[in-house]
């Protein structure tokens, strides 16, 4: 049940300070993680934000996860295990409205907040201050006891400490984006000083978000973790939806393949799928679901117009994330991009082939996508091109530090051929006969 302790007064006395901060950084033109810092703590003092809570099991609870529906299936075991160990506590949950689909049907949280969040170039801290005030206002009135930095964007660091929450928990993920100061944007660590707490996480080597966030949990409750499993959440109506498009391939196999994605230069092209999708056929009876937003309705197209279409059944286009997820949880396999569908079928243990545009002779740092977001804990086959585009290899390393390739469009991601995605299905059929939890990389 949520608690509160403060009176109007009391909230809108840190919404006059943090306007009057605001000002002052407004007139130099500059800002300051720690201006803001030593000017606001009085602030809260004087409201009543830095008091101690009385009960450790009972608390108001701010989880913030600024990232797509991809990024956010990496937090779903850390939300699990959050109400497992807080059974009593009222847990907010503030999220990028990309997310939403899968947030809302969530059955750990007490509040879902939505914002469109992100701050990262130097020019939009202004605006991202004032457009934040009014769900800072809202979350000033919950009074926050814990607030859960799980963001991958330096502003969720500034939120949360204007949220007013008395203990606020870095995820310290992100000390290697330091270099993009020198492209005008803002490092990820840049407002960590207005955090209480910085979780040790050294002991993990290169981890997968989703262990991060469990260890992040389990250090700072100082508790063991009973289930690092992800999950998705379905309605019922998702549920009956994907039935009544799939029932009647109940006796074949189910190969989904997902188009798109949030990069462009992670977009394997259309005519790539479609010979990929004859080798198969030649090979065994199978049907093929294609996946894909209304942007990828041309190229699947593509792959009809190449593939015969009594073995294809086009979704592109037709349902939301959420909707697509349900149905996918009835293929056998997922052949894709690295997209938020990709991490679904994880979560939903489907055995997953991916072409990858991060070339294996680009030099992999820890916050690199396949060090982050390889697939997780099911039988997995990543294929990567052998080299990275001249482009690309001549790049600074900060401009390819999460994907590898420097484009914004598909690139070398069309190094790797359709024979190669199939060495790559024949190794992931050995993959799952082993049942191997960790991705087998192939270029």
């Amino acid at each position: 049940m949520l608690k509160k302790f403060v009176t109007d007064d009391q909230i809108q006395n840190v919404i006059d300070g943090l306007n009057k901060i605001y000002d002052q950084m407004k007139i130099k033109n500059k800002f300051s993680a720690l201006e803001i810092k030593n000017f606001m703590e009085s602030y809260f003092e004087k409201s009543g934000y830095r008091e101690k809570n009385k009960s450790s099991k009972n608390n108001n609870i701010l989880v913030i996860h600024d990232s797509g529906i991809g990024d956010f299936i990496t937090i779903s075991a850390f939300l699990r295990e959050l109400r497992r160990i807080y059974p009593k506590s009222h847990i907010d949950l503030l999220v990028n409205k990309k997310a939403v689909p899968l947030a809302e049907t969530c059955p750990y949280i007490d509040n879902l907040i939505v914002i469109d969040l992100y701050l990262g170039k130097f020019d939009e801290f202004f605006e991202f201050y004032q457009y934040v005030m009014d769900v800072v206002r809202d979350l000033l009135h919950r009074k926050i006891d814990i607030a859960f930095n799980l963001g991958q964007h330096p502003g969720s660091n500034l939120l949360a400490y204007m949220s007013g929450a008395k203990e606020r928990i870095n995820n310290g993920a992100h000390s290697d984006h330091n270099e993009f100061i020198n492209l005008g944007k803002i490092p990820f660590d840049y407002f960590s000083e207005l955090m209480t707490t910085e979780i040790d996480t050294t002991d993990l080597k290169n981890p997968h978000y989703s262990e991060l966030y469990i260890c992040i949990l389990k250090n700072y409750a100082k508790t063991r973790i009973n289930n690092r499993e992800l999950e998705i959440w379905f309605s019922p109506n998702d549920r009956f939806l994907a039935e009544i498009n799939l029932q009647r391939f109940d006796n074949k196999k189910i190969y989904a393949i997902s188009l798109g994605g949030g990069f462009k230069n992670k977009h394997w092209k259309a005519e790539n799928f479609a010979k990929l999708i004859n080798m198969i056929l030649k090979n065994e009876s199978a049907t093929f679901a294609i996946f894909g937003g209304p942007s990828e309705i041309a190229d699947a197209e593509i792959i009809k117009s190449i593939v015969d279409e009594q073995f294809i059944i086009d979704f592109t286009g037709k349902f939301n994330y959420r909707q697509s997820m349900a149905l996918l949880n009835l293929c056998d396999c997922y052949i894709g991009n690295d997209t938020g569908l990709m991490h679904a079928a994880t979560a939903l243990k489907i055995p997953v082939l991916t072409p990858n545009c991060f070339a294996n002779d680009i030099e992999m740092t820890p916050a690199s996508s396949l060090q982050r977001y390889h697939p997780y804990k099911v039988p997995s086959v990543v294929v990567r091109p052998k080299h990275a585009l001249p482009e690309c290899q001549n790049s600074p390393s900060s401009e390819r530090i999460i994907t590898g390739c420097t484009a914004d469009e598909s690139h070398c991601i069309n190094q790797i051929t359709p024979e190669k995605m199939f060495e790559g299905l024949q190794l992931l059929n050995k993959q799952i006969a082993k049942n191997a939890k960790e991705p087998l990389f192939l270029c």
